[in-house]
């Protein structure tokens, strides 16, 4: 009887968490986020209960700091197009709630919320995510949008620190929309594997991690299709390498996506490759970045950027960055796929609970 309650109670928390999120398009990647954040510490830890047999976990991260462009054509949105110096905030906040049962088996929902503004704007939710799982001995089965579709993908961008960025690498990964999701562990090999609940959007992605102790060599492939911008039916395929070797980091990464316009336009290709470096010291973590990439056999785009995090103390840290975009990408349709042509810097202090 108890149990059954507990099910009931469960399940009604999700129905509202559901109808709460519906109507939500995740447009944020969590990784903007992270590259913030120093790692937690032995003695940092999420704010965790036991209720009912449930872990309840809450735990999040909140930044704020400015923008300064030095130049800017066309920002394309990615940051605030505005002259001078412009300040931001934002955040993200996930609680979860999960329950290990005696056949091995366990259940839980993740919610997200990821928020943001800027002095020029108001603030707003930018996202509402959530999962529903079921988790078990061969892996786990969810429906949501609570992860980046392209958490196993091994991009130049994941190794950046402080506010460097590396705009479009890995951006052309399925859309965060809900989707019906697999995720596995196989020895040295991670596979996650997600659909779209409308079937548009589909990808695969693998990541080998080698087993040895002193330096470590990952792999990982992803494949994605389906709808893009409601202009294009896409396909396309990333690929990434990382070797981490004591307080060093690099990373390169290579893409190749295929488009065809719905209106009546040739198909066209989009190709880029990435790489990045990170150094570890004490306090200080140093990251740079490059990426070249070509649209439809057009000119040569270039983006780069440099960035550097301090980690003043348990979970709070002192960021800034550098970066570099020209890029015109257009394809047959005479369309912008990702442009952009803007320079500046960016500061901001983040804390991490």
């Amino acid at each position: 009887m108890k149990n059954s309650f507990l099910m009931t109670g469960l399940h009604g928390l999700i129905f509202g968490f559901v109808l709460s999120a519906a109507a939500q398009t995740p447009s944020r990647l969590v990784s903007d986020i992270d590259r913030r954040l120093g790692p937690r510490t032995t003695f940092q830890k999420p704010i965790a209960y036991d209720i009912a047999d449930h872990t309840v976990l809450l735990e999040g991260a909140v930044f704020s700091g400015g923008t300064y462009l030095f130049d800017s054509v066309n920002s394309q949105g990615l940051v605030q197009d505005t002259e001078g110096w412009d300040g931001f905030y934002g955040g993200i906040v996930d609680l979860r709630i999960a329950r290990k049962m005696g056949n091995a088996l366990s259940y839980g929902i993740d919610g997200r919320t990821i928020f943001e503004g800027t002095g020029s704007s108001d603030f707003t939710f930018e996202d509402t995510r959530f999962d529903i799982y079921l988790r078990g001995r061969y892996g786990q089965i969810s429906y949501g949008d609570f992860d980046d579709r392209n958490a196993l993908l091994l991009s130049s961008r994941s190794a950046l620190s402080g506010e460097a960025t590396l705009f479009y690498d890995g951006f052309f990964n399925p859309p965060g929309g809900k989707a019906f999701r697999y995720r596995g562990r196989f020895s040295s090999f991670l596979v996650d594997a997600a659909v779209d609940d409308n079937g548009e959007n589909y990808n695969i992605g693998f990541l080998y991690r080698s087993p040895t102790a002193t330096k470590k060599d990952s792999w990982s492939l992803d494949y994605h299709g389906g709808d893009y911008l409601e202009r294009y039916a896409r396909n396309g395929v990333t690929a990434g390498y990382d070797i981490a070797y004591g307080s060093w980091d690099f990373k390169v990464a290579a893409s190749w996506d295929q488009f065809d316009p719905y209106a009546d336009f040739d198909s066209f290709d989009r190709i880029s490759a990435s790489f990045c470096a990170s150094y570890k010291f004490q306090a200080f973590t140093w990251s740079a970045g490059l990426m070249l990439s070509e649209t439809n056999g057009g000119d040569l785009e270039t983006t780069y950027t440099a960035g550097i995090r301090y980690d003043m103390a348990r979970g709070l840290s002192l960021n800034t960055g550098y970066f570099y975009i020209d890029s015109d990408s257009i394809g047959t349709d005479g369309n912008p796929i990702a442009a952009g042509n803007f320079s500046g810097m960016r500061s901001s202090i983040s804390y991490r609970f």
